[in-house]
């Protein structure tokens, strides 16, 4: 599905009517998940990653939905798990997912790393850094069960030419999973993925529908398993298969506000 860029904020301070409509609905279930990206949906990108941070108001937004009955709140992110603490400021009540769910605050155990896959990590490592230092203005984040390559504030040359290179590492390498995104190419050892990491947290909380809000490819999944009575609300501009489109981080409040004060009023 294709939406248009333009139907996002329809008047300064109001959502889309038909967003505004399944909002309604939504918050008229028994019981939900409420469930954010981190990046580019709560927090603005930034060039550098751990200057992240949500916007405003937005952790208590998102505390005030996770006090009320039935509402369970969730932040999922391909930021590892201690990181998305770190930055977000944000636990318990609340459900943090990290890693695009291999990590979550509600698993028993922190996942671990067999010796097959730490062989592919260090590998993939050392690699990344002999490569990198051809293309010194790029930067490779580690992740328990990642490496990421970061283009983000790089002219399209420098940053074409750094995923070129990482491209070309990764064809000595087998058993990842690689994924592209805004200024990022992720190459994981371990994946879940964001769409199973919330259906299964959906089915173990035994919730009637989910919320998602994200605004990268990452978020497509999550999307393309999440159809309707769930609500999937896309930030920015490009195509998408979720339902619903709003214009920035701004409007991911608006979202919130506006839940926030139809489930207290049910």
């Amino acid at each position: 599905m294709t939406l248009d860029p333009t139907s996002g904020r329809t008047d300064a301070g109001r959502l889309p009517h038909r967003l505004s409509e399944a909002l309604d609905q939504f918050a008229r279930l028994p019981r939900i998940l409420v469930a954010m990206d981190f990046d580019g949906t709560l927090a603005p990108l930034v060039d550098e990653p751990m200057d992240a941070r949500a916007l405003p108001g937005s952790s208590e937004l998102l505390s005030g939905l996770a006090a009320l009955a039935d509402t369970l709140v969730a932040i999922v992110s391909g930021r590892d798990l201690a990181t998305l603490r770190e930055l977000s400021g944000m636990g318990e009540p609340l459900v943090l997912i990290g890693s695009h769910g291999v990590e979550g605050s509600h698993y028993p155990t922190a996942p671990g790393a067999d010796t097959a896959e730490r062989a592919r990590f260090e590998a993939l490592d050392e690699d990344l850094a002999e490569m990198i230092r051809a293309h010194p203005l790029a930067r490779i984040e580690r992740k328990p069960h990642s490496l990421v390559l970061h283009t983000r504030g790089l002219s399209d040359q420098d940053a074409e030419a750094a995923v070129r290179a990482a491209e070309a590492v990764l064809t000595r390498h087998t058993g990842l999973v690689v994924t592209p995104g805004k200024g990022v190419l992720e190459m994981a050892t371990q994946h879940v993925g964001k769409g199973t990491a919330l259906h299964d947290l959906a089915r173990e909380r035994e919730v009637d529908a989910v919320l998602f809000v994200g605004d990268d490819v990452t978020d497509e999944e999550a999307f393309a398993v999440l159809p309707p009575p769930h609500v999937t609300i896309k930030v920015g501009s490009g195509d998408t298969v979720a339902t619903h489109r709003v214009a920035d981080e701004a409007d991911v409040q608006l979202v919130l506000r506006e839940l926030l004060a139809r489930r207290r009023a049910d």
